[in-house]
């Protein structure tokens, strides 16, 4: 007796294999929130940078001005190593991102009070783009690390 079956795809000799690579899948559906949080945290380094540069401007100078050079230099590159890193490890990188602008406006609000309110609408910004990238980041690198 004749076979008659029809032909079948060939399967893949793993079952885990698939024609998207690691990046596409991973992020797809959820590059936009994690790009969103990216640009924010690189808009804080910017805002930090630039306002660094006010200060300095416009403090004409006292004895300890290297201080805060030193510690608003810190938080800046902060920002941009996370920004990069937000590549690799998104969700890491948000909520460390999230603590350390967290830590600077504390940081601030222990040296002056009034700095809490000043520029709220930017600081609420920042805070929301990155908390709603969050949640995306947190499934896109877990997707990730199960593909990995």
């Amino acid at each position: 007796m004749e076979n008659n079956t029809s032909p079948t795809p060939e399967q893949p000799a793993d079952s885990n294999e698939t024609i998207f690579t690691q990046e596409q899948f991973a992020l797809e559906g959820y590059d936009k929130h994690i790009r969103q949080a990216r640009n924010a945290i690189f808009a804080a380094a910017i805002i930090l940078a630039l306002s660094l540069v006010f200060i300095m401007v416009t403090s004409g100078g006292y004895e300890y001005m290297w201080v805060d050079m030193l510690l608003w230099g810190g938080f800046i590159a902060g920002f941009v190593v996370l920004g990069f890193w937000t590549k690799k490890k998104p969700y890491t990188a948000i909520i460390c991102a999230l603590t350390l602008y967290g830590l600077f406006i504390l940081l601030n609000a222990f040296l002056d009070i009034s700095t809490i309110y000043k520029g709220i609408i930017i600081k609420v910004i920042i805070i929301v783009t990155l908390v709603k990238g969050l949640r995306d980041a947190k499934e896109a690198q877990q997707m990730r690390e199960q593909l990995s």
